[in-house]
């Protein structure tokens, strides 16, 4: 069940409940509302890996960096065999440009679990990538916005000039 407030989401209960609701909301690209999901998921339980992992996650497709790395880091505390918050993290350092971070953290998730890891990491990937061109075409519609306001701004202005210059013949 969706909720619209946040009074409701006690409703639900469990901290499974809400990482549930959280996952759903991430794939179908409700970042913020994700967001809202894994944090009451730790308001029940502050430690859990799989919700700070999730936050991570989220808070990383939202741009929020560092705190998606203080969420995978506390995460990693939780559940140091993590694979998913390791390769969470090494993707997060990826972005930041951080490569000797990165490759330590993919070394160390690629230890634990190959397939998981590489899985992980192509599908976070995917992921940022799809949020860039989400970006960019947001930019890209202010863009044209704003190529469609500077065409209405000449045109108005050329008609206040000729207007103006009937008045005041050279």
């Amino acid at each position: 069940m969706l909720y619209k407030s946040e009074e409701h989401f006690s409703l639900m209960g469990s901290v499974d409940d809400y990482i549930a609701q959280a996952i759903d909301r991430l794939n179908s690209d409700d970042i913020g509302a994700a967001i809202q999901m894994y944090r009451e998921a730790l308001k029940l339980d502050p430690s859990d890996p799989t919700a700070l992992t999730g936050l991570g996650a989220a808070l990383d497709e939202s741009g929020e960096l560092e705190s998606a790395i203080e969420c995978y880091r506390k995460a990693l505390k939780a559940a140091p065999d993590d694979v998913i918050a390791r390769s969470g993290l090494g993707v997060v350092y990826e972005q930041q440009g951080n490569i000797d971070l990165a490759t330590k953290e993919y070394r160390a998730a690629l230890s634990l679990d190959q397939q998981t890891a590489f899985l992980h990491i192509a599908y976070a990937r995917d992921r940022h990538k799809k949020s860039l061109i989400r970006e960019k075409e947001g930019y890209e519609s202010k863009v044209k916005e704003l190529e469609e306001r500077i065409d209405r701004y000449a045109s108005t202005t050329e008609a206040v000039d000729r207007d103006v210059a009937e008045d005041f013949p050279k």
